[in-house]
């Protein structure tokens, strides 16, 4: 971000991301006449409210009240601007492509007995097997899939 995007970002003047400049605010590059300011504006939030980089993460809790409010809008603002450069996909647009992906697979899978004995004129036996082998592995790859899916519930309901 530049002075004026970290100023609206945080809700204040360029006036007053110049008094943090000066109070050694971290910068990811200095400005010069014809180059702008650069700034990570988390590393700016974890500068500005005191908050030290610790393993476990944030704790909000942690912190006064004025403080954790802007903690809180910074970080509603921070994944806003994730969201907008597709740094962070919504869960659900994810699940449609994924969704729509998985369908124009099997649907070409399904298609594959038909071509092959069209194309090389197999008898109607061989057709048969190939798409009863098809059935069975594309039934084992969706039972992986409710096993990943399953593994991944787990591991979001057990504390780390």
């Amino acid at each position: 971000m530049n002075k004026s995007e970290l100023a609206e970002f945080f809700g204040v003047s360029v006036q007053a991301v110049d008094g943090w400049c000066r109070r050694n605010c971290p910068v990811i590059e200095r400005g010069a006449p014809g180059r702008p300011w650069a700034f990570d504006a988390v590393e700016v939030a974890k500068w500005r409210f005191g908050v030290k980089d610790a393993p476990e993460g944030i704790d909000p809790d942690e912190m006064l009240p004025s403080d954790r409010k802007a903690w809180y809008e910074s970080e509603t603002k921070r994944r806003a601007l994730q969201v907008q450069d597709r740094e962070l996909i919504p869960a659900q647009e994810v699940e449609r492509v994924v969704a729509t992906a998985f369908s124009a697979i099997a649907q070409g899978l399904r298609s594959l007995p038909d071509n092959i004995e069209r194309r090389t004129g197999c008898t109607p036996d061989i057709v048969e097997a190939i798409d009863i082998a098809l059935d069975a592995e594309m039934d084992a790859l969706a039972d992986k899939l409710t096993e990943l899916v399953a593994l991944d519930l787990e591991e979001e309901v057990t504390p780390a």
